[in-house]
């Protein structure tokens, strides 16, 4: 299967008229059909994309194409003689390798002798290694593009770049280039108006530290490199630039106003992840062309300035997060073209203006973790088109205005404030609202049903509230991922409370008082990762439907007042680690690609689109992670983030849990926290649990358990909290070395039959004997506890036996009275005569 598009660009007949061929896809005898092209005596350009190239005989069918003009290559894998053998090509004057699949160094000798070569693009493949001096010989090179592979070599010691005069444009980003700060190899390229170098490392040299270039750059790139100590000196000299990318450098110094001083053209100014300081001061003039600023992660202090939208009248993007700024916001920051305004982790202060809310372009504001107070919407608050709205992790106040719904939000993030009253009502059939967060406030009352007008939401976050009542059922309706209702004051029967939502990932009903069993339809979440229902008053069984889960990381029961057998097949679960879209699955994803570029397109409306959009990629719309909290080594944690991928367990403790723990616990060799404490467990310690070699926190303390401790545990390294306490164990504790060595008596404290360091107990040989006795007597209590027993039973049949005998037979009854009468009286004169008659001398 392959697409097949010809052009004829003159009226000729026949294959002598075709011009342009554009072929694609892999399916068929590419050998055949590049032999064909022998009879298109008039081809110029040729595009063979995301194909197998790597037949030498079709590496011969293409370097044969001797009027080629254009090759285009893309997502192709070439034969790698397929560039020493291209030299015949003398028309070629455009070729593209970009994101192909080719690897190695590049040859001296074929490619190097295409005089009329103007654009060379080995983008994104895996070429390694230095240039070949040859490249020199492309004096008609104007566009080359490196970047994306593992080049080496300092350019400052290839000297055929300075023969390389017509290079208009020039990306070696992304490869292992020592590049010299001075940039004097470039100095007489007077036609260069695009320079990337970026992640590469830049060296020191003292020559040329303050020479004048020749040309005028439009877009300089040196963002994400190694050892960029300071800003190259002929920076200083350009005057024409629009779009510098200076991030991911932490560059030291005051904020570089002489940048926007000199270049009045500048479209955007990419600065973050530095380490400028400083206020952001402004130029002495406007720039009118100036659409992005991103200054993030920084060390910038004092006021946002105020006069920032006249210094700046097209501003589009403003992120300033992640500094020391401090002040009020003022109201005219955002301007009327604003559309992404990101004033995040700063230390700003006061009130947020009315109008910043309402300006008409802006789309993105994000206030989160600053000192704000006060209360940022009223009655009348209008949105504009603001569709993702970031307050979360301040100060402010107030209820939700009754219409704070009726706004087409896609992102509503509201939480960790001082917010009170009820959710509103005021819920309109909503498609767009993807994720609200409201927890952390002062909300009370009951969830609204009106929440399930929200038809398209993905993430519901009300946890850490005052909220009572039950959850609404037809939250089984919504296409939810991420349910965080914990630390509530909600009740009822879970069989109404858990929804039934395939596509669940997260559910956290923690710290509620939930009542009733856990239902059997829990087994149908198939993709649930995290299921906490601790500290409610849950009871029952633990039902078998559970094990289903087999995409479960963390499950929390504890708590609660679960009686029951622990389940076998629990140790079925695969605990497997989740991946980053599971972690990061509150990252908003467009519906599709166009309404991502329709995104980008407000962003620059420049002929370098294609660059600005590859800085400004990583605005993240939906940021708020997937965080669960989890009880292990003694402490509550919150997890989130990457490190979620890797954690993984099971806590059921303080329950009413009985019978043995079944081996097949011991199957889930990747959990990192097992607690199983405070419950009615009996038996031994599973020799099985040796095969936990990932666990980190085991605690099997406050139970019944009994036997010994098993030695196979010495294997688990990686433990660090290890408790057996107030069980019935008995016998040596594990060696004190190793992950043991570490834990002292208080992991043992309350079993009398245990011995050895860090015990108090030594394990002498007697108390070994005894010790030893009492292991093997463990097995033997149970027939003890049956000796006694039948003992007892047999000694009770014998009195009633004889008291039957003595009341049926009259003879034996006057017999058995004298002889009791008879020893009566022996025993008074014996008493009389060998007890009292020794102290008589004493009276």
């Amino acid at each position: 299967m392959y697409d097949l598009h010809l052009h004829c660009l003159t009226g000729s007949k026949g294959m002598s008229c075709v011009r342009a061929l554009v072929l694609g896809g892999s399916n068929f005898n590419s050998t055949n059909v590049l032999q064909s092209l022998k009879s298109f005596s008039s081809l110029e350009s040729l595009a063979y994309v995301y194909s197998n190239l790597t037949a030498p005989a079709i590496t011969y069918a293409l370097t044969n194409l001797s009027t080629l003009e254009y090759l285009y290559l893309g997502g192709s894998s070439l034969n790698e003689n397929f560039l020493s053998s291209i030299g015949q090509m003398t028309s070629l004057k455009v070729l593209s390798l970009a994101f192909g699949d080719n690897y190695g160094t590049l040859p001296n000798q074929g490619w190097c002798e295409l005089k009329n070569i103007q654009e060379l693009a080995f983008t994104n493949n895996n070429f390694e290694g230095t240039l070949p001096s040859c490249l020199g010989n492309l004096t008609s090179l104007r566009w080359l593009s490196l970047t994306g592979n593992s080049f080496t070599g300092n350019i400052d010691l290839h000297p055929f770049w300075r023969r390389l005069t017509s290079l208009e444009f020039l990306d070696i980003s992304h490869n292992h280039f020592e590049v010299p700060l001075s940039f004097k190899q470039f100095a007489n390229h007077s036609k260069l108006t695009y320079l990337d170098v970026g992640s590469n490392t830049i060296t020191t040299d003292t020559e040329f530290q303050n020479w004048i270039p020749n040309f005028q750059l439009q877009l300089f790139a040196i963002q994400g490199c190694i050892n960029l100590q300071k800003l190259p000196s002929f920076l200083r000299y350009q005057y024409d630039l629009r779009i510098l990318a200076i991030g991911g450098n932490q560059l030291p110094g005051n904020f570089p106003t002489w940048l926007l001083e000199n270049n009045t053209r500048l479209g955007g100014l990419y600065a973050r992840d530095n380490a400028l300081i400083g206020p952001l001061e402004l130029p002495s003039t406007s720039l009118p062309r100036l659409h992005t600023i991103d200054v993030s992660n920084n060390k910038l202090n004092g006021h946002i300035p105020a006069n920032i939208s006249s210094a700046f009248p097209k501003l589009t993007i403003l992120n300033m997060s992640q500094n020391l700024l401090e002040g009020p916001i003022h109201s005219k920051v955002s301007g009327i073209h604003l559309q992404i305004l990101d004033l995040s982790q700063n230390f700003l202060s006061g009130g947020v203006p009315s109008d910043l809310t309402s300006s008409p372009a802006l789309l993105y504001l994000r206030l989160s973790y600053n000192r704000l107070i006060g209360q940022i919407f009223s009655n009348d608050f209008r949105s504009g088109i603001l569709s993702f709205l970031y307050l979360n992790d301040n100060n402010f106040e107030g209820p939700l205005p009754s219409n704070i719904f009726l706004i087409a939000f896609i992102v509503l993030d509201a939480s960790n404030n001082n917010f009170s009253g009820e959710i509103p009502r005021g819920i309109r059939e909503n498609s767009r609202l993807l994720q609200l967060d409201l927890s952390k406030n002062h909300f009370e009352g009951s969830i609204p049903v009106e929440i399930c007008n929200l038809k398209s939401i993905q993430v519901l976050a009300m946890s850490e509230n005052r909220l009572s009542g039950t959850i609404p059922s037809c939250v089984s309706s919504l296409p939810l991922e991420h349910i965080h209702l914990d630390k509530n004051q909600l009740g009822g029967g879970l069989e109404y409370a858990l929804p039934n939502i395939s596509s669940l990932i997260t559910l956290d009903l923690g710290y509620n008082s939930f009542t009733g069993s856990i239902p059997h339809t829990i087994g149908s979440l198939s993709n649930l990762n995290f299921l906490l229902l601790n500290h409610n008053q849950l009871e029952g069984n633990i039902p078998a439907q559970i094990c289903l889960l087999n995409k479960l990381s963390i499950m929390d029961l504890s708590f609660n007042k679960l009686y029951s057998p622990l389940l076998h097949c629990l140790g079925n679960l695969k605990q497997v680690e989740n991946d980053e879209q599971t972690i990061r699955s509150f990252y908003f994803r467009m519906t599709s690609r166009a309404e991502w570029l329709h995104f980008l397109s407000w962003i620059s409306s420049t002929r370098h689109y294609h660059i600005t959009y590859g800085f400004i990629s990583d605005v993240t719309l939906m940021d708020v992670e997937t965080r669960v909290q989890f009880s292990t080594k003694r402490n509550t944690y919150t997890y989130k983030g990457s490190i979620l991928k890797y954690m993984s367990g099971i806590d059921l403790s303080s329950n009413r849990l009985t019978g043995e723990i079944p081996i097949e616990l011991g199957n889930l060799s990747k959990i990192h926290a097992l607690n199983l404490s405070h419950n009615h467990l009996i038996g031994r310690i599973p020799e099985s649990f040796s095969y936990l070699h990932e666990v980190e926190s085991l605690d099997l303390s406050y139970n019944s358990l009994n036997g010994s401790i098993p030695e196979g545990l010495l294997e688990l390294h990686p433990l660090a909290v290890f408790s057996v306490a107030h069980n019935n164990l008995s016998g040596r504790v594990p060696e004190f070395k190793g992950q043991f060595g570490t834990f002292d008596k208080s992991s043992y404290e309350g079993n009398p039959f245990l011995c050895g360091y860090p015990l108090d107990n030594e394990c002498s040989s007697t108390k070994l004997s005894n010790t030893s006795k009492n292991e093997s007597d463990e097995s033997d209590l149970d027939y003890k506890e049956s000796f006694y027993i039948g003992f007892g039973v047999s000694y009770g049949a014998i009195l009633l036996g004889l008291a039957a005998a003595l009341y049926f037979n009259p003879y034996w009854r006057r017999a058995w009275f004298t002889l009791v009468e008879a020893l009566m009286v022996t025993s008074y004169y014996f008493l009389l005569d060998n007890v009292v008659s020794p102290f008589k001398n004493w009276w």
